[in-house]
């Protein structure tokens, strides 16, 4: 397994038993604090990539109750929110995977109430 896939692993592990909404608060801020990083001039960047969690011997079919839930949530509120992103799960390795791309570092207009 690649360090990089492990390290995902490793950080859904430490927040998935958190209470569900405590949970998909802290998946957001995630979301938030990378494209906030991305954001910052010196970095020069145009779009922004956040691995929202992993679950290692999955396929992307097969992720976990949880998992979709969460997954579902922040889609919701990033639309909510006004981002303009992708939300992807994939695989790779035997490790199942979600990912948000944020394709601008501007949010549009946030939807309405």
């Amino acid at each position: 397994m690649l360090a990089r896939t492990r390290r995902w692993i490793e950080s859904w592990d430490r927040v998935k038993d958190l209470p569900e909404d405590e949970l998909g608060l802290y998946l957001v801020k995630k979301c938030r604090n990378g494209f906030q990083i991305a954001r910052k001039p010196s970095r020069g960047q145009k779009d922004a990539w956040v691995t929202l969690l992993a679950e290692p011997d999955s396929t992307k079919d097969a992720l976990s109750p949880l998992a979709m839930r969460m997954i579902d949530h922040v889609r919701r509120q990033l639309e909510h929110q006004g981002y303009d992103f992708d939300l992807n799960v994939d695989d790779t390795g035997g490790v199942a995977y979600a990912e948000v791309h944020f394709r601008s570092l501007t949010k549009k207009r946030p939807a309405a109430a």
